[in-house]
């Protein structure tokens, strides 16, 4: 009767996990004026909310870490979050074999088990923080998209006065902020 022998192995894994969502929009702004302009514009805009102008893109990160970004020549917006988080794992792994000779082999097995495992744990890690990411940024972008449709309209409400100035002289300007109505008399 022969015996049956068990190899037994312990690894362990620190590891840094990163992961990032986003999401991409475009904001509707009508082309009432020059492409320029329309930038000029959104710039402002965006400025006096707190954002700042690197080259074309105007940038904010919130303080939960969000980062939007806004194209102000093309209206593109992107908004994405990443973070990043150290993990500490352990797995087992075990290799019966009938003969003491086989015992290294059998350890190289159950080691190759155990770092396996760690790897899918770590594959897991990575996964359930991107689900969190991804939970955090859409409650959001509820917030944002209602700032960026007021940021819309407010660009289009000042291009619609600066070309009703192009048309001719502008009598009378009524702006309704409960409704969001804009009326611009103008004399051609």
């Amino acid at each position: 009767m022969s015996r049956a022998y068990r190899v037994s192995v312990s690894e362990s894994l620190n590891r840094v996990v990163q992961a990032e969502d986003g999401i991409c929009s475009k904001l509707e702004l009508l082309p009432l004026l020059s492409r320029e302009e329309l930038a000029g514009l959104l710039a402002e805009e965006l400025a006096g909310r707190g954002f700042t102008r690197e080259g074309d893109v105007a940038l904010r990160t919130e303080s939960d870490g969000v980062r939007i970004a806004v194209d102000v020549t093309t209206g593109d917006v992107s908004v994405t979050l990443s973070e990043e988080a150290e993990v500490e794992l352990k797995a087992k792994g075990e290799v019966t074999v009938a003969r003491p000779d086989d015992m290294k082999e059998a350890e190289v097995q159950a080691r190759q088990k155990a770092r396996s495992r760690l790897e899918d744990e770590a594959k897991d890690a990575s996964e359930r923080l991107r689900e969190q990411l991804t939970r955090r940024l859409e409650g959001r972008l509820r917030d944002l998209k209602s700032e960026l449709d007021t940021v819309s309209n407010k660009v289009t409400a000042e291009a619609l006065k600066v070309r009703a100035r192009q048309l001719g002289t502008v009598e009378e300007i009524h702006e309704d902020a409960a409704t969001g109505s804009l009326t611009i008399k103008v004399r051609v």
